[in-house]
Order: C-alpha cells, then structure tokens, then sequence
C-alpha cells in the first residue's frame, strides 16, 4: 500500500520490475490516478529522468500534484491517455523509453459516491471521468434502446443475462427515469434469478455497472488508439506495460501485441499475461482480476 494515499497499486512490483526504469530516462504513466505506480516510477528515474504523467480525472491529477509537487521532470497533463502524443509534443519530446496503462477505476473514485461508479453506494448515474464530458450513465440507462443495452452488457460486461437486465431497465424507466446508483443495483439485482445469484462471487450488479463505465468514458477505443501510436514513440528497447482488468480490454491488448510483434516492431510477446500472486489479491482483493502484458520495442531504420 501506498501509505500516503491508502492506494494500492496492482502489481507495481511486477510492473518496476518488467519496466526497469532507469535513471535519465522518459516513461509516460498515462493513468496516473492516485500515484502509486507513478510515484514508484519517478522514484526509479532519478536523477535526471523525466514522466509525464496523464490522467483524466482532474480531481485525482490534482492530488497527484499535491503529492509530487513540481520538480522539473515531471510534467502533469489532463488528458485521455490517447492523447500521449500531444503530451509529448507539448513538453518538446518524440520518444519514450516507456510507458504504461493501469486500466479500470480506482479505489477512490469508487469511494466517492456523487461520482456513480460504486453500486454499494447511493449517488447519481455519472460514471465520467472526466467530468467536462457531456454523456453520463444515466443518459445511457434512460435512452439507449433495450437491444442496445443488452449488447452493452453482454460485449462490455460479460454478463450472461444481458437481455433480462437490459428488458428490466426499459420496464422501469417507462414508469420514471432511473437516476441514482442504488436504484439501479436493486433493480439488476431484482430482475436476476434468486438462485443464480446466489451462486455468484460479486456483486449480481458489478458486470452492469463495469459495463456503464466503459462506454461512459469510451475505454476501449482509447485503448485501441493508444496501442495504435504508442510503437512509434518509443525509442529501440523501449517497453510498454498495460494492466487490464475486463477480457475485453485484455484481448485488445494481446491482439494488438501480436500485430505489433508481427510487423517487427516488438518482441514476440509473452502467450500468458501476468497475474497477481495470492498473497496480493488476499491483501488487495480488486487485483484478482488483473492482466499484466507487457511489449519491448525492436531496433528497427531510424531508431536512437
């Protein structure tokens, strides 16, 4: 744990350790949050190393920055992580030596409950991260159509009932909007056989409400865009690491190291991902379903 923020970090040994940095060199945290890779990172680039650190919330940049202060390496952008390479453009740099992705939510966005993401917690239909953006859950859950919802639930949350919640929700809002978190949690929860969800480990609403989230804030295809440019700015040995926690933002990124890895761009990247010890998910139970893969960039024409 990170003891001056109460944040814990998934896997940051496994990811210090697979990213070595090294003092002088340039690494990009594009999901900065609350600091606990970033603060281990900076701490591995010194002297001389420089991070740029993203983060679409600007309220957890902001304590970031409090944290760190503004020593001259460390830049500070408000930014989708897809946008890393106006970051660096704006702070007079082209290569990176790394970067990394720590994808999903905090434990204090959760923790917020006027921000909507937790179903445990009684707050309005939100869910951005950036909050200057116009769509939220609620927009989503009041005007999207039944047979989109169910996609939405089924592609973005894995959930094997999607048709049932998504019919449950279109019931509900024909009487009144749906406008806060635990309304909707009861009612998924309600429209859910007794027995199944019995059977369940989580929470009956956790797959809806993940769902929600990631088209709110348009995950995937940041994502995808990310991993799209990322090759291209990074110096010969260069490395990137992403840590999903859906198996949808996990087969992105395989998918996209291998394309990467047969255009020689990288490494052949390892088969299997990364995953947390049961040590670590005893002692931080939201790392249980972490993914850790990793890309190490080839010398190829051009490269420094």
């Amino acid at each position: 744990m990170d003891a001056s923020s109460g944040h814990v970090p998934v896997l940051r040994d496994e990811v210090l350790a697979r990213l070595d940095p090294r003092p002088g060199e340039t690494f990009l945290d594009g999901t900065a949050g609350e600091g606990g890779h970033a603060v281990a990172l900076w701490g591995r680039l010194q002297p001389g190393g420089t991070l740029l650190v993203l983060d679409r919330d600007r309220e957890a940049l902001e304590r970031l920055r409090a944290r760190l202060g503004r020593p001259g390496g460390i830049r500070y952008f408000h930014a989708n992580f897809c946008h890393f390479d106006q970051a660096l453009a704006e702070a007079g740099l082209t290569r990176l030596d790394g970067a990394m992705l720590d994808l999903g939510i905090s434990s204090a966005q959760l923790a917020e409950a006027e921000r909507g993401f937790s179903f445990d917690r009684s707050g309005p239909l939100d869910m951005r991260f950036d909050r200057s953006q116009d769509l939220t859950a609620e927009t989503i859950v009041n005007r999207w159509d039944e047979d989109r919802l169910a996609a939405l639930f089924r592609d973005y949350g894995d959930q094997p009932m999607a048709r049932r919640v998504a019919r449950a929700i279109g019931e509900a809002r024909r009487r009144q909007p749906l406008r806060r978190t635990d309304e909707l949690a009861d009612l998924v929860a309600a429209a859910l056989p007794a027995a199944w969800r019995r059977a369940q480990r989580i929470h009956p609403a956790t797959r809806v409400f993940q769902a929600l989230r990631i088209a709110v804030n348009d995950e995937l295809r940041s994502l995808e865009t990310f991993l799209d440019r990322v090759f291209e700015h990074l110096k010969a040995g260069g490395r990137v690491a992403v840590i999903a926690f859906h198996s949808g933002e996990d087969r992105i990124v395989k998918h996209r190291f291998r394309e990467a890895a047969q255009r020689g761009l990288i490494r052949p990247p390892a088969a299997k991902p990364i995953t947390p010890t049961p040590q670590e998910v005893a002692d931080n139970p939201r790392s249980r379903s972490a993914r850790l893969r990793l890309a190490f960039r080839l010398r190829a024409t051009g490269d420094v």
